[in-house]
This record gives structure tokens, C-alpha cells and sequence, in this order.
């Protein structure tokens, strides 16, 4: 009795669906990627040495956890704060605008205010926080 031995054939994968795969990924890749630079603000922060009357050239804008803006302590909305900050920044080009976000804040709700004062006063923004805070 003799058994015969089937020799199979193996058959090789293809690599050609394989780098079509990849340049299919690859130019999907280029098309969703946004390679535009990111728009950077600068602020610039209040030297110590400057002696300034702050209650005369600055206004405080605090903004709560909650999302709510108060100018010089007093609630405003959003959408009245460029005119305040005109007003403001129309008798004295030098005035200067402190941001004092609350801890809980979110990025959202600072990037708005930012929104509002860059076009006026680019220059004469700083922001505020609590050092206390920090080294507990």
C-alpha cells in the first residue's frame, strides 16, 4: 500500500491590496489633517515697578464657575462687555483689564471674554490668580 503525499501549494499573500490600503490611509490622512498655525495672543503683564492708581486704569473682570461675568463687581452679560470695555478703554488708552477666573472655570467661557477685550485692547490684558491656592 503506498500513500502518495499531496504536495500543496501555498499561495503567497499579496502585497498589492495591502499598499493600496496604505495610500488610501495616507491620503485620507492629509485631507482631514489641518496643518494651519494655531493664532497666538500675546499679554503682556503689569511690571512691578509701574506705580499706578489700579482703581482709576484697571478693570476687574471675574468670571464664576457657573459661567457668569462680572465687570468691576457688578453681573453683566457677555454681549455688553465689549461696549463697557470701550467706554472704558476710550478715556484712558492705558487702562488695563484683569481677568480673575475662578477656579472651576472653563477654558470656554475665558476664551469668550478674551474674544470680547482682544479687538479693543490687546495689549492691556493680564490675568489674575490666587497664589494661595497654589501652595496649599
Amino acid at each position: 500500500m503506498q500513500i502518495s503525499v499531496v504536495n500543496k501549494k501555498r499561495n503567497l499573500i499579496s502585497l498589492t491590496p495591502l499598499i493600496d490600503v496604505v495610500f488610501i490611509l495616507l491620503v485620507f490622512f492629509m485631507l482631514v489633517t489641518s496643518l494651519s498655525r494655531y493664532a497666538s495672543v500675546s499679554l503682556n503683564v503689569a511690571q512691578d515697578e509701574e506705580v499706578i492708581d489700579l482703581q482709576q486704569t484697571s478693570s476687574m473682570i471675574d468670571i464664576s464657575s457657573e459661567g457668569k461675568i462680572y465687570f468691576d463687581q457688578n453681573e453683566i452679560e457677555i454681549s455688553k462687555l465689549k461696549e463697557l470695555a470701550e467706554k472704558k478703554f476710550q478715556k484712558n488708552s492705558d487702562h488695563i483689564y484683569f481677568i480673575n477666573p475662578a477656579k472651576q472655570t472653563t477654558i470656554q467661557n475665558t476664551i469668550l471674554v478674551l474674544d470680547e477685550l482682544v479687538p479693543i485692547a490687546p495689549n492691556n490684558i493680564s490675568f489674575l490668580h490666587d497664589l494661595t491656592e497654589d501652595s496649599k
